[in-house]
């Protein structure tokens, strides 16, 4: 039956996959493929930002998953991308590439590209038998680095749902985890493979996002086709690469829980086991593959269960829990442990890979040594940097995980550290951080390679003083900022009053060589951003409609919308000095010149924020219009008065009066005539008994004859009352 199901959805997802592909071939959104020479080398892979050649691509702002995703109609979110020496020159020329939303909530992941294309995954816009768009769904696409040729791939039910695209031997491949299953899909072949099934846990490369290598845990059971299968206590680690299409031992299984399971066998696993945690006593099975050969000293009592917690520096940190020191907590119990790689080699025995000869102590600590540590090796020297209150620390790795510990930064209460810069020279090396900032987190730095000396001079040493980069703040809840060619890239998420566009935005980090600002250089840098900014502040304190229309000019580089405020009071017949004196108007053109007064600023080249932050990308329409009116109403600005009683004319007030003593005057009158009216009718109305008339044999006698008579009595009644009226009204007329 679950057989049956499964054909059954796999059917249905390839109707609709089919109809996906016709509806994308149908759209009538006309397309051009891009020009430009797109080849060269790619990095940052696996970001919302790759570099290619002469490009950088990139996802055009955050957007949710429920927005429209109709093709030819997404801006926010779209793919983009613009000329590395455009963003140097400080000029927006971004094109789009695919006007499709770059959205899934996996965001350890994102843009690839391999060869002439880019792959990416984008939410389902095909509605379904109801009309509906599921965009919970997860749809997989590449498309040519002009745009052209968009494929569509496959489709997932989830829109958090982890993947990596990978290459391994010039094929490209889809890695992704559904529950506790790992997949693998061939772009060129369009199979997918079913590499795991029941990972206890999984850890990709942190680092490398192009990395094929999956780690993982499997739970050892003994037994698993029989009715009461025994559940071992020992676990193993396995590494399994995107292109296995089999696996590397040999698994048998009782035929007679196959064919009751449609040959579904209960255990699957294409990965090779790196290591076993099987104990002295521990029962084995056929998913144990080295006992034969294990030296009885590298095997413990009773067995190891493992617990990954991270996967970079080309090895795996994990802590191993001996079962037999349970409830203890000193010891080997619970330290963190690092496997090189290249220490597996073809002759590898997962049993005695627990050696102590085959692993790096890095830590006995965990508490500091945890997942939202950052680690890195030098040499063969093992080292990881952490928080701690308001401090940051790099501890110095030493014999059995024993620890040097080197205060690197302070004051950064509420940091989260991020990764390593993999970029910086020899001489400073940098650990990038952030912390809550406004309606985002801010960018920040510090150095991690510096010496105890260089640590204790900070006053006289700039280059090693933590720094945040200007004022940034970049979404929360997004994927991480990131450094791409000396150039940080973020989604600006300061506030335009109370709300945040989180458009992607670029500051060059470069000094006059070219080469990554040091530490020193990005306050000065800040410096200069300040110098403008503490201007326009200052300028509040006496003439704060003028500050508030230069800082528009700082943020949007233009006076159109100061000018648009003044035609508007213009049109509505308002004097030139209804929203700004001359002295405040010509100080704002002044500025826009680069001048004040006679003279020139002394941030003439600088007086925009632009020539900080080069916001990237094209904007939607609801959004400039928002933007724009956020500016005009930022500004003097003429409102038109409501129309109200007071703004009348006296004619209408002559006219309102007559009016008033009309009704009045009615309100009199007509209840009198009324009474008089009604006292008649009742009495031309007065009811005569009904006679009871037989006229079984005369049909001529008129029995309703009375009840006419009654009804015209009363309509006379009525027209009687209405004529009165209105001769009574003439009369008032004439009177007044």
């Amino acid at each position: 039956m679950r057989k049956y199901g499964k054909k059954l959805f796999v059917l249905l997802t390839a109707t609709v996959m089919t109809a996906s592909v016709a509806s994308l071939a149908a759209c009538d959104t006309p397309f051009t493929p891009l020009a430009g020479d797109v080849t060269g080398e790619v990095s940052s892979n696996g970001g919302f930002v790759v570099e290619k050649g002469d490009y950088v691509y990139f996802i055009n702002g955050v957007e949710t998953y429920t927005s429209d995703n109709t093709y030819g109609d997404v801006v926010k979110g779209a793919l983009m991308r613009i000329a590395k020496e455009d963003i140097a020159e400080g000029e927006n020329t971004a094109e789009t590439v695919v006007p499709s939303l770059m959205v899934a909530a996996d965001y350890t992941s994102g843009l690839y590209v391999y060869g002439d294309r880019i792959y990416y995954a984008t939410p389902n816009n095909v509605k379904n038998t109801e009309g509906v768009v599921e965009n919970e769904y997860l749809d997989f696409k590449s498309a040519k680095l002009d745009g052209s040729d968009v494929k569509s791939m496959f489709r997932v039910e989830n829109n958090a749902t982890v993947y990596r695209f990978v290459e391994v031997d010039d094929v490209v491949y889809n890695l992704y985890v559904e529950g506790s299953t790992l997949y693998s899909y061939n772009t060129s072949t369009e199979v997918t493979t079913t590499l795991v099934k029941n990972m206890a846990s999984y850890v990709l490369d942190s680092t490398d996002k192009e990395n094929p290598y999956v780690y993982y845990t499997m739970n050892v059971v003994d037994g698993d086709d029989k009715d009461s299968p025994n559940q071992l206590r020992y676990t193993q680690i396995y590494r399994v690469s995107a292109d296995a299409t089999e696996a590397p031992y040999e698994y048998t299984y009782d035929q007679a829980y196959l064919d009751e399971h449609d040959g579904e066998a209960p255990y699957h696993n294409y990965g090779e086991i790196i290591l076993d945690g099987i104990g002295k006593t521990g029962i084995k099975t056929q998913y144990t593959q080295h006992t034969e050969d294990a030296s009885a000293d590298a095997i413990p009592t009773i067995g190891y269960t493992y617990s990954l917690l991270s996967y970079n520096n080309d090895g795996i940190y994990f802590t191993r829990k001996d079962l037999a020191a349970a409830g203890t907590t000193t010891g080997e119990t619970g330290w963190l442990y690092y496997l090189a790689e290249e220490t597996v080699t073809e002759t590898w025995n997962s049993v005695t890979g627990n050696a102590d000869s085959n692993l790096d102590v890095v830590a006995q600590d965990t508490a500091k040594a945890s997942a939202s540590a950052v680690f890195y090796l030098d040499g063969d020297t093992h080292h990881y940097i952490y928080v701690d209150g308001a401090n940051i620390y790099r501890a110095d790795v030493g014999a059995n995980g024993v620890a040097t510990e080197q205060r690197i930064a302070t004051n950064v209460s509420g940091a989260t550290l991020m990764y390593l810069d993999s970029t910086s020279d020899d001489t400073y090396k940098y650990v990038y951080f952030n912390r809550s900032e406004g309606s985002g987190v801010s960018v920040e730095r510090a150095v991690y390679n510096g010496t105890a000396d260089d640590y204790s001079n900070l006053a006289v040493k700039d280059e090693f003083q933590p720094v945040r980069v200007l004022k940034a703040e970049h979404a929360n809840s997004w994927y991480p900022y990131e450094i791409v060619d000396n150039t940080l890239f973020y989604a600006d998420a300061e506030a335009l009053g109370s709300t945040s566009y989180n458009y992607v935005s670029a500051v060059s980090l470069k000094n006059a060589d070219g080469d990554l600002m040091n530490n020193a250089e990005v306050k000065a840098f800040n410096e200069k951003y300040t110098e403008v900014t503490d201007y326009i502040n200052d300028l509040k304190a006496d003439h704060a409609t003028r500050a508030t229309a230069i800082n528009s000019y700082f943020y949007t580089g233009s006076t159109e919308f100061f000018e648009d405020n003044l035609q508007e009071a213009k049109d509505a017949g308002k004097d030139d000095e209804y929203l700004y004196n001359e002295e405040d108007k010509d100080a704002v053109f002044a500025y826009a010149e680069g001048k004040e007064g006679d003279a020139d600023l002394a941030f003439k080249d600088y007086r925009v924020r632009s020539a900080f932050i080069l916001t990237l990308g094209k904007v939607n329409e609801s959004d400039e219009t928002a933007i724009a009116e956020h500016w005009h109403g930022a500004m003097q600005r003429y409102v038109a008065p409501e129309e109200t009683d007071e703004g009348l004319p006296v004619w209408a007030w002559i006219l309102i009066g007559v009016g008033a003593a009309l009704v009045v005057a009615t309100a009199i009158v007509v209840p009198v005539l009324l009474t008089k009216a009604k006292k008649a009718a009742q009495a031309a109305t007065v009811k005569k008994p009904k006679l009871v008339v037989d006229t079984t044999d005369d049909k001529s006698v008129d029995v309703y004859a009375d009840e006419t008579a009654e009804v015209a009595a009363e309509e006379t009644a009525t027209e009687a009352v209405e004529e009165a009226v209105a001769e009574e009204s003439v009369e008032t007329e004439e009177k007044e």
